[in-house]
């Protein structure tokens, strides 16, 4: 298992996290085999989403007190978060399922707790409200009871706004299926379903290679928000409507992974067979890992665009392409000094991409039709030689 940074908390997250959306309903010795072989895995990021109705979240929840047995002895293992659902929009209502967790748990403070299904507009304004669970939020971040405050959203625009107005972590969708939506066209937060309904009916030919979801990755980037990615497999959506692509939960999760701005990818998992399914990845052939075939043959492939597969790899001059290419585009086309560290990252790089000798091999390998050269020349714009 590898490690990365959770933005700029101080928190370090395995590349793997584990959602208990469908284990915490479990018998005790479920949940506890469970999270052993996790924990055997290197897996330290646990969403702690109790999975039920948010109308019917009870106080004293039973999960909890289950997933506290499995967690003793371990607890400061693990970067926990909670769940405070944008419903229960009062301090008032959250409270009393904060401190109930914090008792099942055995624990005194939560890592991260998360303001959870934000995803109308009318419900954000709520929870940034000066009563809202925002302000609650950041009181127990103040008094030590979290390390950090983050929001889940399926929403660009809430998610964008979420990154301006101060959160530390934010949980996000992160799949091939989705990156290609337009939101702004096809996505209406009122009803989530319509999310899916959009990437089935996308028609690369009538959108071009617009990726205007990724912009969230970016922005999380540039700001030092973590990332949390949630719905590697869109709910095993992609698994029903393109069943023959070749996606498995393995290259999905390396999709995530390769994504700008990615802490951690967390599926939700309800057994210790679907963990270790998932943990298949970190000890996998490479080939294993490759997403670019089944992306590619599937109705989301948006061609032009650089999705960080590293087929155009090995540069003759040693440059690593990929990288340079997140480089690019987190960096945008606005530098300011927010960015100074993305050029900082460039100018560690070994090898810079003046160092193009315009072969042309990369673009020859790239399933994905990406003018490389022009790229690098653009890097050369940006960042200097």
């Amino acid at each position: 298992m590898k490690y990365r940074k959770l933005g700029k908390t101080g928190i370090e997250t395995s590349e793997i996290g584990m959602g208990l959306e469908y284990l915490l309903d479990k018998d005790e010795k479920t949940i506890k085999n469970t999270v052993k072989a996790a924990f055997d895995g290197g897996v330290n990021y646990f969403d702690c989403h109790m999975g039920h109705d948010f109308k019917e979240n009870p106080i004293d929840y039973e999960g909890y007190a289950k997933l506290g047995k499995a967690l003793q002895g371990i607890r400061d293992k693990f970067c926990l978060t909670h769940i405070a659902n944008s419903a229960f929009r009062s301090p008032a209502d959250a409270q009393p399922r904060f401190e109930s967790y914090l008792k099942a748990l055995n624990t005194g403070h939560s890592d991260v707790f998360i303001i959870q299904f934000c995803d109308k507009a009318d419900d954000y304004g709520q929870v940034m409200g000066e009563n809202g669970l925002f302000s609650y939020a950041k009181k127990l971040k103040s008094e030590g009871k979290t390390r950090a405050v983050g929001i889940s959203t399926h929403s660009s625009e809430i998610a964008l706004k979420a990154i301006e107005d101060g959160y530390d972590m934010l949980m996000y969708p992160v799949n091939p299926a989705f990156d290609v939506v337009i939101d702004e066209k096809q996505y209406k937060t009122e009803n989530l379903d319509s999310l899916w309904d959009a990437a089935h009916d996308f028609k690369a030919e009538q959108n071009g290679a617009i990726q205007p979801r990724k912009n969230v990755y970016i922005e999380c980037e540039r700001k030092g928000v973590g990332l949390a990615a949630m719905k590697p497999f869109a709910g095993g959506f992609i698994f029903r409507v393109e069943k023959d692509v070749g996606f498995t939960p393995v290259n999905l999760i390396s999709y995530a992974l390769a994504q700008i701005g990615v802490s951690t990818v967390v599926p939700g998992c309800a057994n210790p067979n679907e963990i270790e399914e998932i943990l298949a990845y970190c000890n996998c052939a490479e080939e294993l890992r490759d997403y670019s075939g089944a992306v590619s043959k599937s109705r989301w492939s948006v061609m032009g665009n650089c999705l960080y597969c590293n087929h155009c790899l090995p540069c003759k001059s040693g440059i690593n392409i990929g990288q340079v290419n997140k480089l690019i585009d987190a960096f945008s086309d606005s530098p300011d000094l927010k960015t100074k560290p993305i050029k900082d990252r460039y100018l560690a790089l070994p090898v810079k991409a003046s160092s193009c000798k315009e072969c042309g091999a990369c673009e020859k390998l790239c399933p994905f039709g990406v003018n490389v050269i022009k790229r690098l020349k653009r890097a050369v714009e940006f960042f200097g030689s």
